[in-house]
């Protein structure tokens, strides 16, 4: 079976016009019918039906079939050839989303000098939810992940290292300040900043809204905690974060949310369940696991 067959029928089924296909690909039209003659072939069946009175192409059901099990075939490709070509490279992609990163590395930073690792190590910075897309396609070799459940991906392999809670952040002079918890109800007048998309705590946002039963008032998203930390000092509005995301030196005041049942802020070692092992990555996984203890 043709690969290039594979990737003409599957951009077929996308553009539903042969001219389209082979301008894309810059071949003859004739190049693509015959890929779609050959698969017809090999599976005995009809994949794709022409109707040249209407000019109309219709996917059979069995080309449907196909075309799924295409989209996986050309991904899984994908992400070999990118494995592969990553091999050439000896140091281990290593993702680290910002929060988690501040709060694990500066400790696994001494150790990965102590063992002569660092020299091996490539950090990549981004959030949770790009980190996975990542993983998956083969870009970093393993991540530190945030999620509020546990990451249950037939690529993935996750452990679990740390459950940490999700705190409302405000400012020494706001009126809560002097409070030493409050309950996610109470905050219906506030006006929030919070992380965006690219974060797990909206997911968890909108979690305990939905359970105290208001539409919170978000003024501000970014993916900059530092500029929302600046905004939560100037009073600008409350935050919203993971306890881990907070420290002494950035003067804030972090309450505990009374709510029951609330979501947590689970912190999990993630990497493709078909990575190449290695004797680096193994000694950082076990640094890793380590610090978790």
């Amino acid at each position: 079976m043709n690969l290039k067959d594979l990737e003409y029928f599957q951009r077929l089924v996308k553009e539903r016009n042969y001219t389209k296909v082979a301008e894309a690909f810059k071949v003859s039209q004739p190049t693509v019918t015959y890929a779609v003659q050959r698969l017809e072939e090999i599976f005995g069946t009809k994949l794709i039906y022409r109707d040249q009175s209407h000019k109309q192409l219709t996917i059979t059901p069995a080309g449907q079939i196909l075309s799924q099990h295409i989209s996986t075939i050309l991904h899984e490709l994908y992400v070999a050839s990118t494995e592969i070509n990553r091999l050439k490279d000896e140091k281990i992609a290593f993702g680290l989303p910002p929060i988690i990163g501040n709060y694990y590395f500066p400790k696994l930073s001494t150790q990965l000098f102590e063992h002569d690792l660092m020299n091996q190590i490539n950090l990549v910075d981004a959030g949770s939810i790009d980190l996975v897309t990542m993983l998956q396609r083969g870009k970093i070799d393993l991540a530190l992940l945030g999620s509020i459940s546990p990451i249950r991906d037939h690529q993935l392999n996750s452990h679990l290292l740390i459950k940490k809670n999700f705190m409302i952040v405000v400012s020494p002079q706001h009126p809560l300040a002097q409070r030493k918890s409050v309950a996610f109800a109470e905050l219906k007048a506030e006006n929030f900043v919070i992380l965006n998309e690219h974060y797990v705590h909206p997911e968890a946002f909108k979690m305990m809204a939905q359970q105290a039963g208001f539409e919170p008032t978000i003024i501000y998203q970014n993916n900059n905690l530092n500029i929302l930390k600046g905004m939560i000092r100037e009073q600008v509005g409350i935050g919203f974060l993971t306890e881990i995301a907070v420290n002494e030196e950035d003067h804030l005041v972090c309450l505990p949310i009374e709510d029951t049942p609330q979501p947590h802020f689970l912190i999990s070692l993630v990497q493709r369940d078909t990575a190449t092992s290695s004797s680096i990555r193994q000694e950082l996984i076990g640094l890793i696991n380590q610090l978790a203890l």
